[in-house]
């Protein structure tokens, strides 16, 4: 009896990752091609801001880790929203914990101007206000860095995914946007 338990042990473990249908994300596609050389095309549209710019340093690291390309295929433009709030309270009503709120919209074109994929981004993270003015400011800026950098990982899976479905090759095939 125990090598009828084996036997289906082996056959699940044999047969379950084939049929699960599970991709890599990034790795070569049917057609050669693959969703990070996809992503190498992409040219990231400047970001207003300091914040903004923190934000298109992240994706360049992200989405084209090999340097912006010589002649891009597609475009991306990315418009930034930021909220801060109290969300702790001491007794004197003064903030203790506050809560930022990071949401960019994106959208990636091809070089004609079509859209191809438009998505959100959201990133929510909490800081500590301080005493000092300073202690405060700089808790709040790193919070603001953590969200960015969460934000970039977001937006680059979301391009992965794109690319890696390819929906792309369908629209350029069907001439649709």
């Amino acid at each position: 009896m125990w090598w009828s338990r084996a036997l289906v042990l082996v056959v699940v473990l044999a047969l379950g990752p084939a049929g699960c249908g599970f991709r890599p994300l990034y790795g070569k596609r049917g057609d050669g091609g693959s969703a990070a050389s996809d992503m190498a095309r992409v040219r990231i549209g400047n970001i207003p801001d300091r914040s903004g710019q923190e934000l298109r340093n992240a994706l360049l690291d992200r989405v084209t880790p090999l340097g912006e390309p010589a002649a891009p295929a597609y475009l991306l433009n990315v418009a930034l929203v930021e909220s801060v709030s109290g969300s702790g309270y001491r007794k004197d009503s003064t903030a203790s914990l506050g809560r930022m709120v990071v949401r960019a919209t994106f959208t990636l074109t091809d070089l004609a101007g079509r859209s191809l994929w438009t998505g959100t981004a959201d990133s929510t993270t909490s800081f500590n206000f301080l005493g000092p003015r300073y202690g405060s400011v700089a808790m709040e800026r790193d919070a603001e860095e953590r969200a960015l950098h969460d934000l970039a990982d977001d937006i680059r899976n979301q391009l992965g995914i794109y690319f890696n479905r390819g929906e792309r090759r369908r629209a350029d095939d069907a001439g649709a946007p």
